[in-house]
């Protein structure tokens, strides 16, 4: 049989591998989502600018402007 300190040490390492396991999950989570995110950011700076060329053409808002999102209803 196992006795007590030989069950506390593998105790502790259960716990660290998981929270190894944690860490690598999160890491992986975002390497996998990091061109997502980058996208979006690029497509909110691109909208921002497009906000602005549009009020400095006169235009009172992006709303007054058919916009790109005609699919969406």
């Amino acid at each position: 049989m196992l006795g007590d300190d030989e069950i506390k040490e593998m105790q502790e390492q259960i716990e660290a591998m998981e929270n190894e396991v944690r860490v690598r999950k999160k890491a992986l989570h975002e390497a996998k989502y990091a061109g997502l995110r980058a996208a979006m950011q690029t497509r909110k700076d691109a909208d921002a600018a497009i906000r602005e060329e549009l009020k400095s053409l006169g235009y009172p808002s992006a709303t007054s402007f058919p916009t790109l999102d005609w699919f969406r209803f």
